[in-house]
Protein backbone atom coordinates (compact mmCIF):
# COMPACT_ATOMS: atom_id res chain seq x y z
CA UNK A 1 0.00 0.00 0.00
CA UNK A 2 1.27 3.72 -0.93
CA UNK A 3 -0.01 6.59 0.99
CA UNK A 4 -1.29 9.82 -1.00
CA UNK A 5 -1.28 12.43 0.79
CA UNK A 6 -3.64 14.99 0.64
CA UNK A 7 -4.41 17.39 3.61
CA UNK A 8 -1.38 20.08 2.71
CA UNK A 9 -3.85 22.58 1.77
CA UNK A 10 -6.12 22.22 4.63
CA UNK A 11 -3.14 22.21 7.33
CA UNK A 12 -2.75 25.50 7.82
CA UNK A 13 -6.40 26.41 8.07
CA UNK A 14 -6.79 24.24 10.75
CA UNK A 15 -3.37 25.62 12.40
CA UNK A 16 -4.77 29.33 12.58
CA UNK A 17 -8.08 28.18 13.93
CA UNK A 18 -6.44 26.07 16.79
CA UNK A 19 -4.17 29.14 17.26
CA UNK A 20 -6.98 31.79 17.37
CA UNK A 21 -9.05 29.99 19.31
CA UNK A 22 -6.26 29.33 22.00
CA UNK A 23 -5.44 33.37 22.50
CA UNK A 24 -8.97 33.85 22.33
CA UNK A 25 -9.65 31.54 25.33
CA UNK A 26 -6.67 33.37 26.83
CA UNK A 27 -8.09 36.43 26.43
CA UNK A 28 -11.73 35.54 27.34
CA UNK A 29 -10.41 34.30 30.76
CA UNK A 30 -8.54 37.29 31.73
CA UNK A 31 -10.87 39.58 30.33
CA UNK A 32 -14.51 38.90 31.87
CA UNK A 33 -15.62 39.11 35.65
CA UNK A 34 -18.90 37.38 35.01
CA UNK A 35 -18.10 33.25 35.93
CA UNK A 36 -20.65 31.77 34.34
CA UNK A 37 -19.72 33.39 30.93
CA UNK A 38 -16.57 32.25 31.02
CA UNK A 39 -16.95 29.00 31.67
CA UNK A 40 -19.54 29.01 28.66
CA UNK A 41 -16.90 30.55 26.93
CA UNK A 42 -13.94 28.31 28.01
CA UNK A 43 -16.14 25.09 27.18
CA UNK A 44 -17.17 26.07 23.27
CA UNK A 45 -13.08 27.03 23.31
CA UNK A 46 -12.05 24.17 24.20
CA UNK A 47 -14.58 21.86 22.15
CA UNK A 48 -13.11 24.17 19.27
CA UNK A 49 -9.21 22.92 20.28
CA UNK A 50 -10.50 19.50 20.35
CA UNK A 51 -11.91 19.15 17.00
CA UNK A 52 -9.52 21.53 15.38
CA UNK A 53 -6.86 18.84 16.48
CA UNK A 54 -8.88 15.80 15.66
CA UNK A 55 -8.71 17.40 11.67
CA UNK A 56 -4.98 17.86 11.86
CA UNK A 57 -4.59 14.05 13.30
CA UNK A 58 -6.92 12.99 10.30
CA UNK A 59 -5.04 14.86 8.05
CA UNK A 60 -1.75 13.92 8.97
CA UNK A 61 -2.74 9.94 9.72
CA UNK A 62 -5.46 9.30 7.23
CA UNK A 63 -3.95 10.25 3.56
CA UNK A 64 -5.47 8.54 0.60
CA UNK A 65 -4.00 5.84 -0.11
CA UNK A 66 -3.35 2.96 -3.19
CA UNK A 67 -3.04 -0.85 -3.34
CA UNK A 68 -3.05 -3.57 -5.82
CA UNK A 69 -6.71 -4.30 -4.49
CA UNK A 70 -7.97 -0.70 -3.96
CA UNK A 71 -7.55 2.92 -4.26
CA UNK A 72 -9.07 4.62 -1.34
CA UNK A 73 -9.73 7.86 -0.70
CA UNK A 74 -10.94 10.03 2.29
CA UNK A 75 -12.00 13.24 3.32
CA UNK A 76 -11.99 14.30 6.88
CA UNK A 77 -12.86 11.28 8.89
CA UNK A 78 -16.14 11.53 7.48
CA UNK A 79 -15.92 9.91 4.05
CA UNK A 80 -13.79 6.83 3.73
CA UNK A 81 -14.47 5.02 -0.22
CA UNK A 82 -12.76 2.26 -1.19
CA UNK A 83 -12.57 1.44 -5.26
CA UNK A 84 -11.54 -1.78 -6.41
CA UNK A 85 -8.51 -0.85 -8.54
CA UNK A 86 -9.85 -3.54 -11.08
CA UNK A 87 -12.21 -0.32 -11.99
CA UNK A 88 -10.31 2.21 -12.58
CA UNK A 89 -8.77 3.33 -16.27
CA UNK A 90 -5.63 5.84 -16.80
CA UNK A 91 -5.64 8.24 -13.99
CA UNK A 92 -4.64 11.43 -14.68
CA UNK A 93 -3.46 15.07 -13.42
CA UNK A 94 -6.24 18.01 -14.11
CA UNK A 95 -6.23 20.29 -11.47
CA UNK A 96 -9.76 22.18 -11.26
CA UNK A 97 -12.37 24.33 -9.13
CA UNK A 98 -14.87 23.39 -8.22
CA UNK A 99 -18.21 25.62 -6.89
CA UNK A 100 -20.04 23.06 -4.98
CA UNK A 101 -21.23 23.55 -1.25
CA UNK A 102 -20.03 20.14 0.02
CA UNK A 103 -16.62 18.99 -0.01
CA UNK A 104 -17.80 15.07 -1.52
CA UNK A 105 -20.81 15.57 -3.83
CA UNK A 106 -21.65 14.31 -7.31
CA UNK A 107 -20.83 17.28 -10.07
CA UNK A 108 -21.62 16.56 -13.72
CA UNK A 109 -20.62 12.61 -14.34
CA UNK A 110 -17.54 12.49 -11.30
CA UNK A 111 -17.57 12.26 -7.66
CA UNK A 112 -15.82 15.26 -6.30
CA UNK A 113 -13.66 15.30 -3.57
CA UNK A 114 -12.39 18.50 -3.02
CA UNK A 115 -9.68 20.25 -0.90
CA UNK A 116 -10.86 24.03 -0.70
CA UNK A 117 -12.65 23.93 -3.72
CA UNK A 118 -9.81 21.80 -5.95
CA UNK A 119 -9.16 19.04 -7.04
CA UNK A 120 -5.58 17.66 -9.05
CA UNK A 121 -6.43 14.41 -9.66
CA UNK A 122 -9.01 12.80 -12.33
CA UNK A 123 -9.56 8.66 -12.48
CA UNK A 124 -12.10 7.43 -14.60
CA UNK A 125 -14.07 4.03 -14.51
CA UNK A 126 -13.88 1.71 -16.50
CA UNK A 127 -17.55 1.39 -16.98
CA UNK A 128 -19.75 4.33 -15.24
CA UNK A 129 -20.35 3.38 -11.51
CA UNK A 130 -24.00 3.98 -9.48
CA UNK A 131 -22.68 6.01 -6.03
CA UNK A 132 -25.16 7.22 -3.51
CA UNK A 133 -23.59 10.43 -1.60
CA UNK A 134 -27.36 10.11 0.90
CA UNK A 135 -29.44 13.26 0.07
CA UNK A 136 -28.89 13.61 -3.57
CA UNK A 137 -29.75 9.42 -4.27
CA UNK A 138 -28.13 7.16 -6.73
CA UNK A 139 -26.36 8.74 -9.85
CA UNK A 140 -24.20 7.42 -11.98
CA UNK A 141 -20.56 8.27 -12.60
CA UNK A 142 -18.23 8.19 -14.91
CA UNK A 143 -15.06 9.06 -12.84
CA UNK A 144 -13.60 10.44 -9.66
CA UNK A 145 -11.79 13.44 -8.79
CA UNK A 146 -9.90 14.41 -5.35
CA UNK A 147 -6.72 16.45 -4.53
CA UNK A 148 -3.42 14.66 -3.64
CA UNK A 149 -0.36 16.98 -2.56
CA UNK A 150 1.68 15.49 -4.91
CA UNK A 151 -0.68 14.64 -8.08
CA UNK A 152 2.09 13.39 -10.15
CA UNK A 153 3.00 10.59 -7.53
CA UNK A 154 -0.89 9.69 -7.08
CA UNK A 155 -1.09 9.15 -10.60
CA UNK A 156 2.07 7.04 -11.31
CA UNK A 157 1.16 4.68 -8.29
CA UNK A 158 -2.78 4.71 -9.16
CA UNK A 159 -1.75 3.74 -13.06
CA UNK A 160 1.13 1.44 -11.89
CA UNK A 161 -1.69 -0.85 -10.10
CA UNK A 162 -4.15 -0.03 -13.14
CA UNK A 163 -2.69 -0.86 -16.57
Amino acid sequence: MVEIPCGKRMRPRYWRFLIITAVGIALVAFALDVWWLQVVLLLVGGLNIVVCVGALYVLYKQPHSVSDEELRLRQLGFFDWRLPTADLAVAQVAERSHKGRRTVEVAGDAVVIQSLTKTNVSVPFREPQLVDLGKTGAQRVKRVEFWADDPELAVREINARTT
